[in-house]
């Protein structure tokens, strides 16, 4: 895919992202927060799902701010300056067009969904604290590394997850019948009581 093709992608990927944002209340979104939710949304996708990632365009690094992506940066700088967006490419934007939203597939749309839903719930402040404390995350901070963050199957957030998994699934009766969407909800209630309230 060439990085014009993928600038592409992002742009509708990130306008649907604000849009969508907007339902849980959030009228505009700092830059760095965009960054952490679009680094969540890839990391959980590859814990909940076992197709390839809907956000496999997207590579971050480590900042003292939080995961960056260069992918999303251009796509941001790119849709202020069509002001598709209105803001500060340092700061917050907001939604001025409806061009480029839903416009992704079907499938990410509802993933991005289920995120803001987790982070309607349990708040930003919450979330960030679980991305900080990411081990992999955490690990690459320690060894200050500016390389790329691994978020394959095989990388130490998932084998996190995915250790609490097995202790979570035993509270639910039946996870057949439950959707992925309430399954990762009803996966974050359990996380964050046997985790992050420890912190």
């Amino acid at each position: 895919m060439s990085n014009k093709e993928e600038l592409m992608m992002a742009n509708a990927d990130l306008m649907t992202i604000v849009a969508h944002a907007k339902k849980i209340g959030w009228n505009s979104i700092s830059v760095s927060t965009l960054q952490r939710v679009i680094y969540l949304m890839k990391v959980l996708y590859s814990f909940s799902h076992d197709t390839e990632n809907e956000f496999k365009l997207y590579h971050f690094s480590v900042t003292i701010f939080g995961p960056y992506s260069d992918l999303v940066y251009k796509s941001l700088a790119f849709l202020l300056s069509s002001q598709r967006l209105l803001g500060d490419i340092d700061g917050d934007v907001y939604q001025n067009s409806s061009d480029g939203v839903d416009t992704i597939s079907d499938e990410k749309q509802k993933w991005i969904d289920v995120i803001f839903l987790i982070l309607g719930k349990y708040g930003e402040s919450k979330i960030f604290s679980f991305i900080i404390n990411d081990p992999q995350y955490e690990q690459s901070v320690k060894a200050n590394l500016s390389s790329e963050i691994s978020t394959d199957l095989e990388n130490d957030t998932l084998k996190v997850l995915h250790d609490f998994k097995k202790a979570f699934e035993e509270t639910l009766v039946d996870t057949s019948t439950i959707s992925k969407e309430e399954y990762i909800s009803l996966y974050f209630d359990y996380l964050f009581s046997q985790i992050i309230s420890r912190r």
